[in-house]
């Protein structure tokens, strides 16, 4: 078989594999969680190993605090939406209460005769009762299922976590030959992701400490479940920090009965992200993955169209993953060579060499 034949053939099956991916969703995703969680304690669990710590006493202690905490936090997210859900009447009523107001007051300085009852109507269509009902029901059917697809990451969790111990025999096993290339891809993959993950937690626990506050100050309701949004939507690049702000604000205009505190409540907010996303998280990280711009755009586009919000958030380490297994295939090394940042060192050797 030629070069252009098995060129044919791997972008058929790098097809198929993505299809499959995103037909067994339900199946691979949370295969895909695990295998990230289960990568961040795989050091920790290592260590425990070598210190001559039997799994038996190891594995059930991570594996429970990591899924107790984890299924706490999901409860209360599911506890706050159904809280928000009981309170929808209320909270439409001030909201269309602060528009009419709105209204009157750029008349007032306007000097225009806006009709209210147009605006009016149209804000009614666009978050009637129903419509509110309807997209609240269909989150909370989401979080329904979230009980069965949280037992089989559970599962699958624990699966990989009681062979994470021994994974540098089975590479070895498995490569052959390779066993020392492919064990160091694996371990730079592995450093990668943790790297990535731990700051990113961090990082995005900052902001959504941020945000609970700022929420607190300005006795938004549900602060804590502001910031838990900002902490999670702060996984997904570029746009997650800019979505965040939106659940928030549009909380404080139906509280906050002040315009200047509105504003300011706008500004700290918007002010947080920005500084956060464009200031404190490049210092930290940095190029930690060396994934360029545009690669990380076109993961958060495609890992959304496959598996959604989740697959947002998962973006940036799917596509670390990707890219290391480019490198092993030799027709499509290029590939990886398109999603990484130039290093500056080796072009300026490079035209240095041309001299």
């Amino acid at each position: 078989m030629d070069n252009t034949s098995k060129n044919i053939l791997m972008v058929f099956l790098f097809v198929l594999i993505f299809y499959l991916l995103s037909v067994l969703s339900s199946l691979l995703l949370p295969l895909a969680i695990a295998f990230l969680m289960a990568s961040l304690f795989s050091p920790l669990i290592v260590f425990l190993s070598k210190k001559k710590i039997p799994n038996f006493i190891i594995l059930p202690i991570i594996s429970i605090i990591t899924l107790a905490v984890l299924y706490g936090i999901a409860n209360i997210f599911i506890e706050t939406v159904d809280a928000i859900a009981i309170q929808q009447d209320y909270l439409l009523a001030k909201l269309q209460a602060k528009f009419q107001a709105s209204i009157i007051w750029l008349n007032d300085i306007s000097g225009n005769d806006f009709s209210q009852a147009s605006f009016v109507s149209e804000l009614e269509s666009m978050l009637s009762a129903e419509r509110v009902s309807a997209l609240i029901s269909s989150v909370v059917k989401g979080l329904g299922s979230f009980t069965s697809s949280f037992f089989m990451f559970a599962l699958y969790y624990i699966v990989l976590l009681a062979g994470m111990a021994s994974t540098e025999k089975y590479i070895r096993y498995v490569a052959g030959s390779n066993g020392d290339r492919a064990f160091k891809r694996y371990m730079q993959m592995q450093k990668s992701i943790i790297s990535y993950m731990l700051w990113k937690t961090m990082i995005s626990l900052f902001t959504g400490g941020l945000v609970t506050g700022v929420c607190y100050l300005f006795d938004i309701k549900f602060p804590l479940f502001w910031g838990f949004i900002a902490f999670i939507l702060n996984f997904i690049p570029s746009i997650g920090s800019i979505v965040a702000t939106i659940p928030p604000i549009l909380m404080g205009i139906i509280e906050l009965d002040s315009l200047n505190a509105i504003l300011f409540l706008t500004l700290l907010l918007t002010a947080i992200q920005a500084i956060v996303g464009n200031l404190i998280e490049p210092l930290i990280m940095g190029n930690r993955l060396k994934l360029n711009t545009l690669t990380v755009l076109f993961g958060l586009v495609f890992w959304g169209y496959i598996w959604g919000i989740t697959g947002m958030m998962l973006s940036v380490p799917l596509m670390v993953i990707l890219k290391i297994i480019f490198e092993q295939t030799n027709s499509l090394n290029f590939v990886a060579r398109m999603m990484e940042t130039p290093d500056d060192n080796i072009i300026k050797q490079n035209v240095d060499d041309k001299k």
